[in-house]
């Protein structure tokens, strides 16, 4: 047995860490005897920095978030090692995953080639297209209307909604933003950090034409009354009554099941909108999946070669189906059990596990089997596809099957080729300039474009001031950091939608 001290950040369902069901498989099947160092999410980042500045760090941070800034300043120090001779050594899933996994090898390798940690990586297909508009088919097909593709036909659609009396489009503060799904008619917006790529060299979506363009639809939609005037202020619960009574006709959001129960008889109605196509041709989808964006697990200059090699073997476990699906959920038989013989996953293949993730994943709930998601996972197409039966999409339990479905048919493969990747390997005393530039400079976008569309700043007058304005923020030198740090585009080619997948799913009744 080889005693271990790991820096932890447990989800909040977790009873305790110490006599958790995977710490004692940990113990028992590794020889790995955890002390924990747990800190909670709200102060994980402050902790996991005094750690190691104090130079009393633990063996290894499991579930750590070490930024590729972070990474070299680190291991400059020599407080973080590699771990590359570990991982050829005793990790063949692990060294499986890093060649294979989209995006995983590039994120994870440092400019001097070597490994330093593992991240949590987390294949969510309907995730890395979240920006997603549901409109409610139940008034489409009430007031003689087909589902809209152009945003011509959505101001059709929004005016016919608000004539008959609907809050046509409404959205929320503390969920998810309208206007990344609209502003892609217009240029390519990805919500996060508004950077185009294009053959390889960056570009700043906010101050091209397409942007300007998009705004100006954004505001006249805002004028004709058809985007709620709350929009952008009330809390999700506000659109949770409107959708319980069925008063609003689109909403933004990941998943529709977020604004209305399942066991709300208008439920089955709620569908995705494809991007719309702008007047100049453009119709784009957001992409979130050029991740991982940070490495989770890393090991400090205090562990020992025996505990390095334990910790090795535990992550490459990790780096499984199984070894996913128990350090998440526990030991089989009390929140999942393996799939049986003709049992279909959500691809149509063989599911691996069916999983009460309804269960566990309630309200609430507290459990002690699993680690659920703390740490390096590899939730890839692979589990995420097998992890659950696929059940008819529209059904109260079909919700994994319906994100599935609506996210291959209509937003997979509407993302530009080429996206910014989200790992940019940046000097640590250049980084704290760059996220300074970065802080501010998308501040005031935001700010800006709230201005625009309500109206408070003239598209026509003020356009010339706004670029002026991120000018002066130091947008030129930002640009510069950016294209400097891109050692390559994220490639998204091989996020694509999957014909039989669609079918499949849409057979499901």
């Amino acid at each position: 047995m080889v005693d271990v001290s790991f820096f932890a950040v447990p989800s909040s369902d977790v009873i305790d860490l110490k006599t958790n069901w995977f710490t004692n498989y940990v113990k028992e099947t590794f020889k790995l005897n955890i002390q924990w160092n747990i800190a909670p999410s709200s102060d994980s980042l402050t902790k996991q920095s005094l750690l190691l500045s104090s130079g009393n760090y633990p063996d290894a941070f499991w579930s750590g978030s070490f930024s590729p800034s972070d990474i070299l300043k680190y291991s400059q120090q020599g407080i973080i090692v590699p771990l590359n001779a570990y991982i050829e050594k005793y990790a063949p899933n692990l060294t499986k995953a890093i060649e294979t996994a989209p995006g995983l090898k590039q994120a994870i390798t440092a400019p001097d080639g070597n490994i330093y940690g593992v991240p949590s990586y987390n294949s969510c297909i309907h995730c890395y297209w979240g920006q997603k508009f549901w409109i409610n088919t139940d008034h489409l097909k009430k007031f003689g209307l087909t589902m809209p593709t152009t945003t011509d036909e959505l101001t059709n659609v929004l005016q016919t909604f608000k004539d008959n009396g609907l809050v046509p489009l409404s959205g929320t503060s503390d969920g998810f933003d309208l206007t990344i799904f609209l502003m892609n008619a217009f240029i390519y917006n990805n919500g996060s950090d508004f950077f185009n790529v294009e053959d390889g060299k960056v570009s700043y979506a906010p101050v091209q034409e397409g942007w300007k363009n998009g705004l100006a639809y954004m505001r006249d939609l805002y004028e004709k009354g058809l985007i709620d005037k709350q929009a952008f202020s009330q809390k999700s619960d506000v659109i949770k009554q409107l959708a319980a009574q069925n008063k609003v006709g689109v909403v933004p959001y990941l998943y529709s099941a977020g604004f209305i129960d399942t066991a709300n008889p208008s439920y089955p109605n709620w569908s995705t909108v494809a991007p719309l196509k702008g007047p100049d041709g453009t119709q784009y989808a957001a992409f979130s999946g050029n991740t991982p964006k940070s490495l989770t697990f890393v090991v400090t200059k205090n562990a020992t070669e025996e505990q390095i090699v334990r910790m090795i073997k535990l992550v490459d476990f990790i780096y499984t189906p199984e070894g996913t699906q128990m350090m998440n959920f526990g030991q089989e038989g009390k929140y999942w059990t393996k799939a049986g013989d003709g049992i279909k996953g959500l691809g149509g293949e063989q599911a691996l596990f069916i999983t009460q993730s309804d269960k566990f994943y309630s309200a609430g709930a507290k459990q002690n089997e699993g680690w659920n998601q703390m740490g390096p996972i590899f939730q890839n197409t692979t589990w995420r596809n097998g992890f659950v039966e696929a059940k008819a999409p529209f059904s109260a339990d079909g919700l994994e099957s319906l994100l599935m479905l609506e996210t291959m048919k209509n937003y997979a493969g509407h993302q530009p080729k080429q996206v910014y990747p989200g790992v940019i390997w940046i000097k640590p005393e250049e980084y704290q300039n760059f996220a300074l530039l970065k802080t501010n400079i998308e501040q005031y976008v935001k700010q800006s474009m709230a201005q625009f569309i309500n109206g408070a700043k003239s598209i026509e007058k003020d356009w010339q001031s706004y670029v002026d304005g991120l000018q002066k923020l130091g947008l030129t030198q930002y640009l510069e950091m950016a294209q400097k740090a891109m050692t390559a585009p994220f490639d998204t080619s091989a996020f694509q939608s999957d014909t039989k997948t669609v079918e499949f799913l849409s057979s499901l009744k």
